[in-house]
């Protein structure tokens, strides 16, 4: 019942950091570019919950924000860019493990997010000459997702108390916890 609840309210702040960020004006800045504020989310459900958790998390927050302020289109490229990410994210957990930061992982996730919605863009458009803004997707990525690497990875030693302590970390991911006086503090109940 805890874990449905933890996932709930995850889904939610997902839901309102995404109408939070749909209020940000970055289109007029560069067509396209979002800052990913709802991926936070999604990233510290990959570290905190199964694969399961996660991926029915993503699809919900692809659906759930498709139906408050979107259209089938939109959420053709949401659900594209989005499962792309999340199994490349979740890919460089399982391989990589401990030697990849939450900063790493969510860069990596941001980038391929950009990818999986220029693929459907080119499957939409029937057209290539999508991939010629590539380059600014790329970098808005590599900048957009150092920001939600670097809250999650602050934000996650405070998430983790909150998910069962002592509970193993979700399968692939690192193997980190809260620092050592933190922990003895927890064990010795003061």
């Amino acid at each position: 019942m805890r874990r449905f609840a933890l996932l709930a309210m995850l889904l939610t702040l997902a839901l309102i950091l995404g109408i939070v960020e749909r209020a940000i004006p970055m289109d007029v800045m560069i067509p396209g570019v979002r800052l990913g504020l709802p991926n936070a989310l999604i990233l510290l459900a990959l570290y905190l919950f199964s694969f399961r958790d996660a991926l029915v998390l993503v699809v919900l927050k692809c659906v759930m924000t498709a139906l408050l302020a979107g259209t089938f289109v939109s959420f053709f490229y949401s659900i594209s860019g989005s499962l792309l990410s999340f199994f490349v994210m979740f890919g460089s957990l399982r391989l990589a493990r401990a030697r990849v930061s939450p900063v790493g992982v969510s860069i990596t996730g941001a980038v391929f997010h950009n990818l999986g919605q220029l693929l459907a863009a080119c499957a939409v458009l029937g057209s290539v000459y999508v991939f010629s803004y590539l380059p600014v997707l790329l970098v808005s990525g590599a900048v957009t997702g150092l920001l939600v690497g670097l809250a999650v990875k602050y934000t996650m030693p405070y998430a983790r108390r909150h998910v069962r302590p002592g509970r193993p970390p979700a399968e692939g991911a690192p193997k980190e916890g809260p620092p050592k006086e933190e922990e003895n503090k927890m064990r010795n109940g003061s």
